[in-house]
């Protein structure tokens, strides 16, 4: 069905977007480091992993987003996997395009790498490829390094609200 049938049917998007709601993601700080050397992230939750040889994730980015030509052209960028005690962070960088860290929230911020301090997993990625899809540009990183927890929960997201992942074994 092209646009314009869905728009001639009457296709619901309000319906559709509570639809994809009731299916509950992770939530991502996604950070890259500009050509100035400024820092800027975007909260996101539609990251995935694609392949293991050779290590893939994805993740999407609006057109319509205040950021939108940041991350599209960023040669490197990381994904930051947040704890379920990194709602205010995770907030912060849904709502502002300009914003900033606080002290203590970065671990490393070596150019260009970025970790985030609390989050769960972090991958640090090469832009292998973009995919325009719909209203989106999907965005495909080779991981060149990555670390993880072992215990924790994660920060989750269902029909519109924070929920908290399952937590790891301690």
């Amino acid at each position: 069905m092209t646009q314009t049938e869905i728009e001639q049917t009457g296709f619901d998007t309000r319906a559709f977007r509570n639809a994809l709601g009731c299916f509950g993601t992770g939530v991502c700080l996604i950070t890259t480091r500009m050509p100035d050397g400024t820092l800027r992230g975007i909260t996101a939750n539609s990251f995935s992993s694609v392949s293991l040889d050779p290590p893939l994730v994805l993740w999407s980015i609006d057109e319509s987003s205040d950021r939108f030509d940041i991350f599209v052209d960023a040669t490197e960028f990381s994904i930051h996997v947040l704890s379920e005690d990194q709602r205010d962070l995770s907030d912060r960088f849904a709502k502002a395009p300009t914003a900033t860290f606080n002290d203590g929230e970065l671990t490393e911020t070596g150019t260009p790498h970025i970790k985030v301090a609390g989050a769960l997993a972090h991958f640090h990625c090469q832009t292998a490829w973009r995919q325009k899809a719909g209203d989106h540009v999907v965005i495909f990183g080779r991981v060149q390094n990555f670390a993880s927890e072992l215990s924790g929960a994660g920060l989750g997201y269902f029909r519109g609200q924070y929920t908290a992942n399952a937590k790891g074994s301690d």
